[in-house]
Formats: C-alpha cells, structure tokens, sequence
C-alpha cells in the first residue's frame, strides 16, 4: 500500500524540487536504516496533522514504536479546529444561553472569520473565568477573577508512569478563588474556597494511593509525595507496545506538491505562552534565543529576500492572504528557507496590561476557516513592501564589535572552541590555550572554599531559563523597549548567538555570558571608591554603597557583563507598569534593591551563599561547595551548569573544570576567569557533503 504512493518518488526529483543536496538526504537516510530501533523521528507543533500521521508511519517503518510509551488512561481529549466551527455556528444560530470561559481568550486565539464576537454578543449569558483583563473578558457579562498558577493547587501525569503535585507558594493576594474551586461550586451549588483542594486529595487517595502499598497511611503518604514532588508507582502499569492503524494513506498525499509561492509559518511564542503572559515584563524583555528581539515579534526572512526585496531590520511590509492584511516589520535571520516567513503568535494583544499593550502584531488575523488541514503553514502569501520603518529592541549586537571585517571572530579569538566527535574520539581535537603569562599582581592563596562554575555548551540550548532564573532572584529590574533600543538592559546573564558558515546554511553557537569573577579582575583595578572588590572565597564583588557610578568597571570589563541604572527603574519609571504596590512582593528581600547611578552585575548568587553559610555554622560543620545552587543552575532544564567549590577534588565541578575539553574565554588576557566553558562537539558525519 505505502510503496504504491511512492513509486514514482525518488530523492532526486525530490532534491530537484525542495533545493536540499542529495548527497545530504542519502546521508540522511543511510543514517536512519543503519540505527533502525534506535532512531526517532519527531515534527514541530507548527506542522498539520497530516505531517504528524507521516511522522509516526516512517517511525512504525523503522520500528522505532518501541520508543513509544502509550498513555493507559487518557485525562481529556482535545478539541479540533473543526469542534470550534461547528460551536461557533450554534452561538450564531441562537442555540446556546450561556458560555463559560476558563481561563481562555478565545476572542484572541481564534480567527474573525470564525464569528465568535459577533456570537458572544447574541448569548444572554458569557461568563469568563480569568486572572486578569482580557478580549474575551471584555465581551462577557460576569468576569470572574481567579487565583494565580502560584496560588493553586494541582497536579500532572507525565504519560510514562509518573504523577507530580503542584502547590501554592502562597496564599490569594487577593481573596480571590481557584478556578477549579468555582467549577466545583457550580457543580455542588456551594461556592467554598479549597474545595478543589480535598477533590485533588480525594482523587490521589481512591486512584493513586492505592498502588503505592507502602504500609503507611493516606495522610503519611500525600505529605510525603509534597515532600519529593513527584510520584512513580512501583510497578509499571505503562504498556510500551504501540499498535499503529495506517489507513488514513489512502487518502493523503504522502509527497507535498511544491510551489514557488511565498509560505508563512506560524510558531508558537518561546516566552509569553499564546499571549496570556504579555503582562509580564521578565517575560515580555527577554531576549529571542536566536534574534535576541525583545518587546516585539516581526516576520524573519532570509538575507538573499531581503536584497531582493531592498530590506533591512525594521522595514515594514504588508503581508497579505485572502482578503486579509497585517502590517509587520522584518528582521533577517541566518538559516531561514527562501521565500519562507516566519511569525510568532501570541503579540498584538488589544485589551491587556500597559505592559504587553501594541506589543507587535497578532499574526492570527490572517487566518480563515480553512486552517484545520493546514496546520500553521501556509503558502498563499504576498509580501509587500510598504517603505514604512519600525524600530526593533533587538541586543543582538549590543556589547559587542560590530563590524562585518571581523567575521568568525569568535573563532579566532577562541571566544568559542568547537570541534566534531570524530576529531575527539580519535584524539584529534585541540583546545587553545594560552600560554602561562607572567602576572606583575602578587598570587593570592585560597585556603578555603573557592568558588566557580563549568558552562557545558554541549548541553546549553539557549532557552533563556537561566536568565530569568536570575532576574527574579536579584531583583533585577525591567527597563521598557525604549531602554533595549538605547543598549541598557539590566539582565546579568546573556546568551551570545555567534553565527559561522554562509547565511543560508549557518552554523549556530550559543554561550552564556556573565560575570567571570575573574582572581585579577580588571574592573577592581579601575574603581576609585574600591566598589569593586575581590572576597576571601574569590567572588568579585559590589558594595553598592560605594559607587558613584563612574563605569569605570563596566569599560575595562573584556565581558562587558557589568549594568548600569540609567534610572531608578523601580520609582514609577514610564508609566509605572513595572512597580504598583503589589508588584514589591516579587522582590526577593534577601538582595539589595538598587538605585539610580549603581553599577550592578552576576555576585554567585551571593545571597545563597552566606545562607549556606550560616547554615554550616548553625550545624557545627565546614561549609562545603555542594551547599549552593544558583538560580541559574537551579533552572537550567539541560544541567548545562555546574557550581561550586574549585578545590574540592572529589566534585563535580573540579572533574569538568580540568576535563580537556574545558577551557576559560579570553584567557589570553591573564585576568585569571574562574567560568569555564566545556568545548561543543557536533556530530558533521551528515554535514561534510554541504
């Protein structure tokens, strides 16, 4: 059945049509027979459900379905694109009375086309249960506020045999109910404030509880699964066979017909979900992991249409489909396919916070009723300049020399060290090192603890995580897009993004970027009220207090990882969006809020740090490099960071500190940085015919 829809294919015609090397697909394919079983084929959430179905037909071919782990009792069922049309008809037909939003903009989310605002209008009752002001909020007659994710109850089944349990971090700042509570009252005709709270007990005590047989009680056994977090039966109820039905390629087509028309791909936001976190500022001022663009999306294009099309970072242009326009500014990316734009979702909110409000465009507004088979790519665009310009808060190329002379310079300051896996296995591979240089600043000898960190960029995927991480646990304050565009954003950790190769075919290195807490720190030399200092256990620290804002520090800092407070961003700074009553909450009151004229940058998470301390001194014990994680090392979902104590030799950080493939930036300068970075290996078996 499958080989009859393929006969007439071959990777030839199929090179011909798409423009990849053929040598690269047979590459390609050689490498996915030799690792049958083994191999796993997945497709991004932009991509229709046909190409999905595919996916799993060339898994189940290679018998990767073993890798499949099957759900045994599916929780919910989601809704198609199809389930909402025929919805829409019978709120337009006059044929429902009341609507219940939970937690949900669907006025947002959902085409024009599909009628739901002029429906809403036609229900006699539109309830929308929400943690703060929305479009559909808008349109509803009862607007119910509910508690924030962090005040909330909860749990979660990963699918693979493990439950979690989500807990509040604190109590309702507002008297408000757990939308979950508010279901529950209408249900049981009571509305009571942790009701959902002993449902959720309940239901682990009858459906869960009973398959831990762990001879202890129910109320032993819930506290303890509070205490780890999670929960893994002990005998596996997860069946790993996976019994697959083709049928459905009888009546798809298994090969996509080509076109030389422009496409446009939606993709899911990285940081502000599909627009329900456009009110939050850490979010919203984080910079894209490719194009570090902050407060804005834009349609990312390739360099050769941009020439073609004489634009540059900013220009605006008209998209157009269906009868439907946006107007968009572009941004050049390395790597994106000709005639391919690439939008994000989830901006261009209209009724939201002074935070996320004309933050970008809502890409959705090109959409139609034909999107259920089409996933979020389509082909039918025009693109047309309009000569317009919009100004992009892009920190691409802030902190850095900007020049197009200086191409790979990254490489050739060995800034980033690279090599393939054949290169390391046969013991090929070179890490530059400096040679020992002469210091005239007299060693100083660490007798105690001595901290540092290992950045493995093998693992660093560039997520943004620890960056955030950092913000909420120093106090690290949001400056607005006006601030961005003038290069003074506050964030002590930053991704680097260094491309090698051509712009159509990229090599892409990421590397976070902090405080080395150098042991011969330039910026101590500089500083004429000594704010700058070296601690006994090797930090390079600030006594805020001292500064008087010379930069000094942050000019003769190599990493150019220093900020500083143009303003009192906290003292109602442009319109106040950033710091209302409630918002002095989120400052964590073991760090020092600074103020205007300040110079701030990464300390170790110093605050950790004396609490670990005075925790070993509480005990009667020596304080041991094990006792800290920093934020960032705390959030990081790849453990691409290690911490800790460089003169304990039976850690982990003193093993990756001296691997062969660790190695210190600009080491060259002999200022002695206590960050290393683990040399990235890549895998270029498939990539030597390009």
């Amino acid at each position: 059945k499958i080989l009859g829809l393929v006969a007439n294919q071959n990777l030839e015609n199929f090179s011909g049509k798409s423009g990849i090397n053929k040598s690269y697909l047979e590459l390609l394919v050689k490498d996915l027979i030799d690792n049958q079983g083994k191999s796993l084929i997945v497709t991004g959430d932009s991509l229709s459900e046909d190409v999905h179905l595919l996916a799993f037909l060339l898994n189940e071919i290679l018998g990767n379905t073993k890798l499949y782990t099957a759900k045994p009792k599916p929780r919910f069922l989601n809704p198609s694109f199809d389930d909402f049309v025929q919805l829409s008809e019978k709120i337009n037909a006059g044929q429902v009375g009341v609507i219940i939003n939970v937690d949900c903009n669907p006025l947002f989310h959902f085409p024009e086309d599909l009628g739901l605002k002029q429906g809403f209008s036609k229900v006699p009752f539109v309830v929308t249960l929400t943690e703060d002001n929305n479009e559909t909020a808008e349109a509803s007659n009862l607007i119910l506020p509910i508690n924030h994710n962090f005040e909330s109850w909860g749990d979660y089944y990963d699918g693979n045999n493990l439950y979690s349990t989500i807990q509040p971090v604190i109590e309702p700042i507002f008297g408000t109910f757990q939308k979950e509570d508010i279901l529950l009252g209408l249900v049981n005709g009571q509305l009571r404030a942790g009701a959902f709270h002993k449902f959720l007990m309940d239901f682990w005590k009858e459906e869960i509880y009973p398959s831990s047989n762990s001879g202890v009680d129910f109320e032993q056994f819930w506290f303890s699964v509070l205490h780890d977090g999670v929960y893994i039966p002990p005998s596996n109820t997860v069946s790993n066979s996976y019994e697959a039905s083709f049928d459905f390629i009888e009546h798809k087509k298994l090969i996509a017909e080509l076109t030389n028309d422009w496409t446009l791909v939606i993709k899911k936001p990285y940081f502000v979900g599909d627009g329900k976190y456009m009110n939050n500022g850490w979010l919203v001022e984080l910079p894209h992991p490719i194009t570090k663009v902050t407060w804005d999306n834009y349609a990312a294009i390739s360099e050769k249409d941009a020439k073609s099309l004489k634009l540059e970072n900013g220009s605006v242009v008209k998209l157009q489909r269906s009868g439907k326009e946006i107007e968009v500014p572009v941004f050049i990316v390395p790597g994106i396919a000709e005639k391919t734009i690439v939008i994000e979702a989830g901006f261009g909110r209209e009724v939201v916070s002074v935070v996320g409000k004309d933050v970008g465009v809502n890409p959705i507004k090109l959409f139609g009723l034909d999107n259920s088979s089409n996933g979020y790519v389509f082909q039918d665009i025009k693109i047309i300049p309009t000569g317009k310009f919009r100004q992009i808060a892009s920190t691409v190329e802030h902190h850095s020399l900007n020049d197009t002379g200086l191409k790979d310079l990254h490489k050739s300051r060995h800034i980033i060290q690279e090599g393939t896996l054949d290169e390391f296995v046969s013991g090929k591979m070179e890490i530059h090192r400096a040679k020992e240089l002469i210091s005239i600043i007299p060693e100083v000898k660490y007798t105690g603890v001595k901290w540092a960190m290992v950045i493995d960029l093998n693992k660093c995927v560039g997520c943004g995580a620890c960056v955030t991480a950092c913000n909420v646990e120093n106090n690290v304050p949001i400056v607005g897009k006006d601030q961005v565009v003038r290069g003074r954003e506050m964030q002590w950790i930053r991704i680097d993004t260094y491309y090698s190769g051509t712009p159509e075919n990229p090599s892409v290195s990421l590397q976070p970027m902090l405080c080395q807490h150098c042991d011969d720190a330039p910026c101590e030399n500089v500083c004429p009220v000594v704010a700058t200092n070296h601690s006994p256990d090797g930090l390079n620290q600030m006594i805020y207090n001292r500064c008087v804002g010379t930069r000094y520090c942050s000019n003769n800092c190599p990493y150019k990882v220093r900020r500083f407070n143009f303003y009192d961003f906290r003292d109602h700074f442009a319109d106040g969006y950033l710091y209302k009553d409630s918002l002095r909450l989120l400052n964590n009151p073991e760090v020092t809020v600074r103020s205007r004229g300040v110079m701030e940058k990464c300390t170790f998470c110093i605050q950790r740090i004396a609490e670990a301390r005075q925790d070993a001194l509480a005990n009667g014990r020596q304080l041991k490099g094990t006792d800290v994680k920093t934020a960032c090392q705390e959030a990081c979902p790849a453990e691409a960071i290690i911490f800790g104590d460089m003169h304990d030799k039976d850690s982990e950080l003193y093993y990756w500190r001296n691997h062969k493939l660790g190695y210190f930036v600009l080491e060259e300068l002999n200022i002695k940085p206590n960050v290393t970075y683990i040399a990235k290996l890549r895998n270029k078996k498939s990539e030597e015919v390009a």
